[in-house]
């Protein structure tokens, strides 16, 4: 089953989709699907975090291991962050996110569950 999340940056007018195979995604990967989209991962990067918000109820996601449904409407926020505390430097010390008991391990059941992660969306299989 694929789907989608759609976001907007704050400054944005309008939504654009991520696609994703499942019918959920953890915020994580959410985040790191949109800091590779929009390029925002190049060298000379400075450090950042991003602030993710539901669209409609503006309420402020923070847990990075949370499950997003298909269908969710986001409004990020870029926000600077101090050097080695922001998004890229989490990515880089946990490419698989982070919070967790098994902090940079790959879920057991990744490959064959119905939730996002970055590694799924490269070998995409919904096309």
């Amino acid at each position: 089953m694929s789907s989608t999340i759609l976001y907007r940056f704050r400054s944005g007018t309008t939504f654009e989709a991520l696609p994703l195979p499942g019918s959920a995604a953890r915020l994580f990967d959410v985040k790191k699907a949109i800091v590779i989209a929009k390029k925002l991962d190049q060298a000379g990067a400075m450090e950042f975090d991003l602030s993710v918000k539901d669209a409609t109820t503006n309420e402020e996601y923070t847990d990075e291991n949370m499950l997003l449904p298909r269908g969710t409407r986001l409004v990020i926020q870029r926000l600077p962050a101090a050097k080695g505390h922001g998004f890229l430097s989490r990515m880089a010390r946990h490419p698989y996110g982070g919070g967790g008991p098994a902090q940079g391990a790959p879920p057991a059941a990744a490959p064959n569950s119905n939730f996002y992660t970055i590694d799924s969306r490269a070998h995409g299989d919904d096309d």
